[in-house]
């Protein structure tokens, strides 16, 4: 199965209107039912060093770059630190269960779209040049990260939560 962590950032009546749904913390790609328990143990060790922290989603950019976008990304301004130490603790904690995650160049970003087209090229450069108004800022508190499945089809990745993990010690 193709695993991922993420922070969820839209409650499901805006995923099912085709909002961006998470904030990827780390991609694991394809991993064994095996390892699910290894996984879990990590991630929840991960969570409970984390304190729950607030995040605030606003701004656009693009990979590889602006002149040539790919993908079209909302970025994090508050929780931008505490999101890079969420990912790194998550894929120490991962490496320790022998699972390793790219955890270079980590930057926090929803994704809004990839440029698969004439026509979102079109739209990507007039957000990134502030022709088209870019979403209105988001904030949110950030209590738990997912353990997600994706599954690839002709429209799109479908997500679904396999665990959430609560962020802080436990009681």
């Amino acid at each position: 199965m193709r695993l991922f962590v993420g922070i969820e950032v839209a409650p499901p009546s805006a995923r099912a209107a085709g909002a961006p749904d998470h904030l990827t913390v780390a991609f694991l790609g394809e991993v064994s039912e095996e390892s699910l328990d290894r996984i879990s143990w990590a991630l929840d060790r991960a969570a409970r060093a984390t304190p729950p922290f607030d995040l605030v989603l606003e701004g656009v950019g693009a990979f590889p770059s602006r002149e040539r976008p790919r993908v079209v990304w909302v970025g994090a301004t508050t929780g931008a630190r505490e999101t890079c130490a969420l990912a790194a603790r998550v894929s120490a904690e991962l490496a320790e269960e022998g699972v390793h995650v790219d955890a270079d160049r980590f930057v926090p970003h929803v994704t809004l779209f990839r440029v698969r087209s004439p026509e979102l090229h079109r739209r990507a450069l007039a957000l990134l040049e502030g022709a088209e108004p870019a979403p209105p800022p988001r904030s949110l508190r950030v209590a738990t990260i997912a353990l997600k499945e994706s599954t690839l089809t002709a429209h799109g990745a479908e997500h679904r939560t396999r665990a959430k993990f609560v962020l802080g010690p436990k009681g």
